[in-house]
């Protein structure tokens, strides 16, 4: 069985680079041309997946949660 892929990237919202498993970061839809996300005006024909590092999603979930969303995945892919 082949070692996993490790891809090198920054994350979108706070642009420090991070390595990652391309097949489980976690990561959102982003449009490249408005940089929306489509339920926030972005194009969703042209939005692409757009990774995000375990310690944004750690910021994020409090928040999320207090909203009633799901919180985001805090798992570091790259171990």
């Amino acid at each position: 069985m082949p070692p996993p892929m490790i891809g090198l990237g920054p994350c979108w919202a706070c642009r420090r680079t991070f390595a990652f498993d391309p097949d489980r970061v976690t990561s959102i839809l982003i449009d490249p041309v408005t940089g929306l996300a489509p339920d926030t005006g972005g194009d969703p024909a042209r939005a692409r997946r757009e990774p995000l590092c375990p310690a944004c999603c750690r910021a994020a979930n409090p928040g999320r949660r207090a909203a009633g969303l799901e919180p985001l995945d805090e798992t570091d892919t790259s171990r």
